[in-house]
């Protein structure tokens, strides 16, 4: 579907307009990257740390997009001020399931500069086995943005700032904003001058802004050989170049647990929150206004027998006071394949699925699936 929003002059305010049907967005792009990684070691005498090593791995980009979605986007007045002149700029996919691209056409650079800080200390080894361990102070924090040259105004895009570290190896917390580097009009739209001029130095606004926690436990596996070369396969994929891909991958097994059970661990337990800041549009279009709201979710799974395991995942978000999704698995080891029953009984989208699959991670692509969807709506 798409939606329009046309100003209605008797009314006086805006009216969206819906049409169903079968629409197409499309958009390509061509670049070109380089990156490298740069290391620094400061090493201490006489002391329980051996040394604190900093690894830099710099990526700029060159790349060129031309504008495929310039006719999914409208200018439309939003209020009387300025004599009606003063419009807002949407996309008629806004209400996508799955989003939408962007406009304009964009040929410039992007920097990325990610970092990560290790410890190397000392250890009570008294065999000489294992005399220093190493200890990830910060797992990965640093900077991106781009500069578009073809942009008319605006050529500098938000700055994204994380932080990604791991407390007493048991506790993940990630951290994210997005600072718009442009002064803003009074209806809180963006002018082609930077936050940092005019005598007040400011980096830029924040428009957006996450901090995340999260924490799992589990009991000890049945069999530990089987757990060690798990994690040695686990730690072959840990490349930086592989980072975004990882980050999918999780996403999905989190979303489908049921697919990715190891019956060689005979219960699990996740816990996570998280507190997010956004700023969002009024109602009345007269500008933008912060918003606030955190959520907690949790998930665990139980082997009931050696064959069958029992899994469940939810989400609970404070703002609402509600469980806004709960989906419970069961599975069943079929030796090489793997079957999942996955019911979700609460959430917008209620759904009841069936999926075999093989065991074997190269093989993850192949499998039978059976769906049925349902919304709540």
């Amino acid at each position: 579907q798409k939606m329009r929003r046309v100003w209605n002059d008797t009314a006086q305010k805006v009216d969206t307009v819906m049409t169903k049907g079968l629409f197409t967005d499309q958009q390509t792009s061509f670049g070109i990257s380089l990156s490298s990684a740069l290391f620094g070691t400061y090493g201490f005498k006489n002391s329980k740390v051996v040394a604190i090593r900093h690894v830099i791995r710099p990526v700029i980009s060159l790349s060129y997009r031309p504008d495929l979605s310039k006719s999914h986007f409208y200018s439309v007045q939003v209020d009387t001020s300025l004599g009606g002149t003063y419009k807002q700029r949407f996309s008629e996919f806004e209400r996508s399931m799955y989003g939408y691209y962007s406009e304009g056409r964009f040929g410039g650079a992007t920097f990325q500069f990610d970092n990560n800080l290790e410890m190397k200390v000392r250890t009570k080894d008294t065999t000489g086995e294992n005399p220093t361990k190493k200890i990830r102070l910060i797992d990965g924090f640093g900077f991106s943005t781009s500069y578009n040259f073809f942009a008319d105004s605006l050529k500098l895009s938000p700055f994204n700032i994380y932080l990604r570290s791991t407390l007493f190896d048991k506790i993940n917390i990630t951290a994210s904003t997005t600072l718009d580097p442009y002064q803003k009009n009074s209806h809180g739209q963006s002018i082609n001058k930077y936050t940092w001029q005019g005598g007040k130095f400011k980096l830029g606004d924040i428009y957006y802004a996450t901090v995340s926690m999260s924490t799992s436990f589990q009991s000890k596996p049945k069999d530990p050989k089987k757990d060690e070369e798990r994690k040695k396969q686990m730690e072959s994929l840990n490349d930086p170049a592989l980072v975004a891909d990882q980050q999918q991958l999780l996403e999905y097994k989190r979303q489908n647990p049921a697919e990715f059970v190891d019956f060689n661990i005979p219960w699990t337990l996740t816990l996570g929150f998280s507190l997010n800041y956004s700023k969002l549009l009024k109602p009345d279009y007269s500008g933008y206004a912060g918003k606030v709201s955190s959520n907690m979710n949790f998930g665990g799974s139980f082997t009931l027998t050696p064959k069958w395991s029992l899994s469940t995942n939810g989400y609970y978000d404070f703002s609402t006071l509600k469980l806004q999704q709960l989906t419970m698995s069961i599975s069943r080891d079929l030796h090489c394949w793997q079957m999942a029953i996955n019911v979700t009984p609460v959430g917008l989208y209620r759904t009841f699925s069936i999926s075999i699959s093989p065991k074997a991670s190269v093989l993850q692509d192949l499998r039978i699936n059976r769906n049925r969807s349902f919304s709540s709506q």
